[in-house]
């Protein structure tokens, strides 16, 4: 539990942050404040723990400890990213063809069902060809985490638009 204090303290610090903001009335019924947030929240908390999954090889590294060397997570970090920035030439007009609340949930079953690869992977015990395993599973990975950025943009562009 005392892991957790300071994580606790932050949180209630920002509480106490948004509380003593302004409230500016922009005049929207409730009706429509009731939508946004059914819209929005649940594609916040996608993207955010999209986001998140994004960075478990990160934390991955002191576990492995000796079966992959810092060069060895590099050549898996490349070809996820090379593979993430290329995806957004895919994605993009993938998710305005589909719309972004397709895309985000594709984002993030794709995405959950690699990182539960990862995870097998690292449980079975395998310690040889583990870069070109993790390399392959962190690129399919790295292209379902794409889909996130742009199905935001997706679904914003409809609240920018009126």
């Amino acid at each position: 539990m005392q892991q957790f204090l300071p994580i606790l303290g932050l949180l209630a610090l920002v509480a106490i942050i948004v509380a003593t903001l302004p409230k500016i009335e922009l005049g929207h019924s409730p009706a429509f404040l009731r939508r946004r947030i059914m819209n929005w929240f649940p594609l916040g908390m996608t993207y955010a723990f999209l986001y998140m999954g994004r960075y478990n090889l990160t934390v991955s590294k002191n576990a492995f400890g000796d079966l992959m060397s810092k060069a060895d997570f590099g050549t898996i970090f490349f070809w996820g990213t090379l593979t993430y920035g290329c995806a957004f030439v895919i994605n993009g007009p993938l998710t305005d063809r589909i719309g972004g609340r397709k895309a985000i949930l594709i984002g993030a079953g794709g995405s959950a069902i690699m990182n539960i690869a990862l995870g097998a992977v690292t449980m079975s015990g395998i310690t040889e060809n583990l870069v070109p395993i993790f390399s392959v599973l962190y690129a399919i990975n790295m292209y379902f985490q794409s889909f996130g950025a742009v199905s935001i943009v997706k679904v914003n562009a409809s609240y920018v638009r009126g």
